[in-house]
């Protein structure tokens, strides 16, 4: 089974979206999801209802307890082990899915800024710098000329329209590759993600970041090298952790130090990010999807094995200036990236959401939706996850979504489309 967790630790489980850009099959289970200690699963509501978080200590709570919603600490560390939060692998119980854990890291608080790995507002929405000045991922710093990938793309710029959106989408996904390890267990050898692994998972992420209208991030080489120890400590010990102890096989303090910034899986670099933007396992978070969507991504490392992988996400710098992020993103969205079956999101650091009402239509029909407030500070400040009740999205067709109770109100529309 694969796992992945990030930094906040949240984990996927299967991933729909997404077969071309991640290995089919894959399940993810997050571990670590940086709840706050003794924070539970929200309450969740029909699109009806308000959004209200309930305290019931469910699982998945992170042990490293997520900071308030200013987002200074690390919510997103879940227990780390994998298991946290209900996303290590086998949570979901589907043979051969992976797990994934979105980085807990209570560790980034302090210096690298990254303050709470799984925090939004904290960790690095650019406020109290935490991270801003962090470990080197700031923009640009430590990035090279071809695995950057910036945000340019031969698949053109136009985001408003369906051709626009599916030509960039088929580009992308055509361009990535699957990478491969130079490294080995034996010897403790973190070797290197070459291949074009690095460069393939930067251009994921900023596909992911473009269609939701967010400026482009660097590949941080100076996080890569220590997200690739990070990922060897989790192949040598078969398991995810966001604090793995000194006793671990091939431990390194610049490892450890990426594990409590990172997100994580039991599944290569490449293929991990789709897993991360479906995020399965993490109802109570989306810590994941959350982080690669925050304005306050300022770059990210890249680090993998054969089977295991670290994502750096904490440290801020982030050039976001989005007042909510929602996921499906506004506009033209391919269908094959739609997160039914995880919820849609919509994020902010300056909307508080907690007690937003939602209401989704298309065709003049009302589509319910099951709300929840998500814990703050992972990657944002304030989060709703939005689950399809009884229906599903379908291509060619138009939602409109309207979320009151909140100031200011938001109001937007998605549709499908189907870029195949």
């Amino acid at each position: 089974m694969t796992s992945i967790s990030s930094s906040p630790l949240p984990r996927l489980r299967d991933l729909p979206l997404i077969a071309a850009l991640v290995c089919a099959a894959c399940y993810v289970g997050v571990d670590g999801d940086g709840l706050s200690t003794g924070a539970s699963e929200t309450a969740e509501q029909t699109s009806s209802a308000s959004a209200s978080a309930s305290t019931a200590s469910g699982p998945g709570t992170a042990s490293s307890g997520a900071t308030e919603s200013g987002g200074s600490s690390d919510s997103d560390s879940d227990s780390d082990s994998g298991s946290d939060s209900g996303l290590s692998a086998g949570s979901t119980g589907t043979s051969g899915e992976s797990s994934i854990s979105d980085g807990s890291a209570s560790d980034g608080s302090t210096g690298d800024g990254s303050t709470g790995d799984a925090t939004t507002t904290g960790d690095g929405t650019t406020t109290t710098g935490d991270g801003t000045t962090g470990d080197g991922t700031t923009t640009g710093d430590g990035t090279t000329g071809d695995d950057t990938t910036g945000g340019d793309s031969g698949g053109g710029d136009d985001n408003t329209t369906p051709e626009g959106v599916c030509m960039r989408w088929n580009y992308d996904l055509s361009t990535t590759t699957p990478g491969s390890w130079t490294g080995s267990v034996a010897g403790c050898d973190a070797g290197d993600y070459v291949g074009g692994g690095k460069s393939s998972s930067t251009t994921l992420v900023n596909l992911y970041r473009w269609l939701a209208d967010l400026p482009p991030v660097p590949l941080n080489q100076a996080n890569s090298a220590k997200a690739q120890e990070c990922a060897l400590m989790m192949h040598a010990n078969g398991t995810l952790s966001h604090s793995p102890p000194m006793s671990w096989k091939c431990y390194t303090a610049d490892g450890a130090a990426a594990a409590g910034k990172s997100n994580i899986a039991t599944t290569a670099g490449t293929a991990s990010v789709g897993l991360y933007m479906l995020d399965p396992g993490n109802p109570t978070t989306i810590g994941h999807r959350r982080w690669i969507l925050s304005n306050s991504l300022g770059s990210v490392g890249i680090g993998s094995t054969s089977n295991y992988s670290c994502m750096w996400v904490i440290g801020g710098g982030g050039q976001g200036m989005s007042s909510f992020t929602a996921w499906p993103a506004p506009g033209p969205f391919p269908i094959a990236a739609k997160v039914d079956s995880t919820g849609w999101t919509v994020q902010s650091d300056s909307i508080n959401l907690g007690n937003a009402t939602v209401k989704v239509t298309s065709g003049g029909m009302d589509k319910p939706m099951k709300v929840t407030t998500l814990l703050a500070n992972y990657g944002s400040a304030y989060a709703i996850s939005m689950i399809p009740q009884g229906w599903q999205s379908e291509a060619g067709k138009i939602y409109k979504v309207e979320l009151t109770g909140v100031q200011p109100p938001i109001t937007y529309e998605v549709e499908f489309v189907d870029c195949s």
